[in-house]
């Protein structure tokens, strides 16, 4: 398949680097085009991507991939279910080819938008990979619960090394991860600030009153931006457990937050009791 009339209906950025003169018609019919085949053109466009810096210009191949991301979830349940997977499942395995990171970022961020459970494993790799590791958790966090397991599975790798570890936490969190309560509360013995407020967080998403006395203890604890931070997981935590268990955070915070500039604090628990 020779893709390079596809190619060419999308245009080259001009002089000043801005993409101009855009032929609606003709990028819309190759679309059309590429649809019919979407494995074989997410191969051919991958092997057209450049680290960005390097000599050549992958602007056209970049722009047209990204464009079959972004449609291909509809084609799918219109033209029927198999293409997403097909497309998706073809990039990801070039995931394991020699690559430069970048390429493979940009790759991974058009799973992103498109990928579901046949890549998680695949996209799953790189959460243990410094400079890739960010793109890889947002594309798991946007597939859903289902990747959870993907980071537990890197917290013990990346647990000596702050920014991946935390990275893992964050998707662990922000995924509401039930199965993850005693990384979140392993994380609050964490000499890192960032660790622990992702601790924290973690416990604040899930919710369960056990906790609730460890989380109290932990958060008082922090000082700084992190003691505003942690407090405000208090209030969240708050919001989402029944009122009688509810009543010992809103306590806890009268109790303790006594410094002058906290007296907001005390007096959003003060009216949540009344």
């Amino acid at each position: 398949m020779d893709i390079k009339p596809y190619l060419d209906s999308f245009p080259l950025p001009a002089k000043r680097g801005i993409l101009s003169d855009v032929n609606k018609e003709e990028t819309d019919k190759t679309i059309i085009e590429v649809m019919k085949a979407p494995d074989k053109v997410a191969l051919q466009l991958v092997d057209r991507l450049i680290d960005p810096g390097a000599q050549g210009n992958d602007i056209q191949a970049r722009h047209l991939l990204h464009a079959m991301a972004v449609r291909i979830p509809d084609y799918d349940r219109r033209e029927g279910p198999g293409l997403r997977s097909k497309f998706c499942l073809a990039l990801a395995k070039t995931l394991s080819d020699k690559r430069p990171d970048r390429v493979k970022a940009f790759i991974i961020r058009q799973l992103q938008l498109c990928g579901g459970e046949e890549v998680i494993s695949k996209i799953g790799e790189f959460l243990t990979v410094p400079g890739i590791a960010d793109d890889a958790a947002q594309a798991l966090i946007a597939i859903g619960k289902k990747s959870a397991g993907q980071f537990r599975n890197a917290v013990p790798m990346v647990r000596n090394d702050p920014s991946l570890y935390s990275n893992a936490l964050h998707g662990l969190a922000q995924l509401a991860d039930d199965s993850s309560k005693d990384i979140f509360i392993e994380a609050l013995k964490d000499d890192n600030d960032e660790s622990r407020l992702l601790g924290l967080w973690g416990l604040t998403q899930l919710a369960d009153v056990s906790t609730l006395p460890l989380f109290l203890e932990s958060e008082l604890k922090e000082k700084g931006y992190s003691r505003i931070k942690s407090a405000s997981y208090c209030l969240q935590f708050a919001e989402k457990i029944n009122k009688i268990d509810a009543i010992k955070i809103y306590q806890h915070l009268i109790k303790t937050r006594t410094l002058p500039d906290e007296k907001y604090l005390r007096e959003i628990a003060e009216s949540a009791l009344k």
